[in-house]
């Protein structure tokens, strides 16, 4: 069991220098690109944060733990080719309390709104590890977070679902 977890792991690590397995890749109908996102480097643990699930896909926001500096979506499960993730970020910042806080979207709407990041279309490469996530997005500025949440939507849908948004505590 160890030495097939090394060549998986080795087999990533060799297709992720070649710039093959596990990248967004972005949607060509109008999506935005990974340098619309925030571009923070993605180098702490994270956590699951919230995440939703609806048929045969879970959409989960991931925030880094050490630092609290940057949050991603992604899609898991039974990812198909087309599928689609993308993640959300308040334009303004939000006053952390002693939990997280989940603020409503109208609630975020009154705060200044948000920008998307994404959304970013599965591969074939992403439909076979059965995942996908976006670019990072910033998560804390100052003492205050941003609201972040991820979005779905299945290829063969036209309806999106999201988790409920998040604003990190300290």
């Amino acid at each position: 069991m160890r030495a097939s977890q090394v060549m998986v792991g080795a087999a990533v690590l060799a297709l992720t220098s070649m710039g093959l397995a596990g990248s967004a890749q972005a949607s060509s109908a109008g999506a935005m690109t990974a340098s619309d996102c925030d571009g923070l480097s993605d180098n702490d643990f994270v956590g699951d944060s919230t995440h939703r699930t609806e048929g045969r896909l879970t959409a989960t926001v991931y925030t880094a733990k050490i630092t609290d500096a940057y949050a991603k979506g992604s899609i898991s499960g039974d990812v198909q080719r087309y599928d689609k993730v993308w993640i959300d970020r308040s334009l303004n910042l939000f006053t952390m309390g002693s939990k997280p806080g989940h603020p409503s979207t109208s609630t975020v709407q009154q705060n200044g709104g948000w920008k998307q990041c994404g959304p970013f279309e599965a591969t074939w490469w992403n439909a076979s590890w059965n995942y996908l996530e976006t670019p990072t997005v910033r998560l804390q500025r100052g003492g205050k977070s941003y609201a972040v949440r991820a979005c779905m939507r299945a290829h063969n849908s036209s309806t999106s679902y999201c988790t409920q948004w998040f604003v990190d505590h300290t």
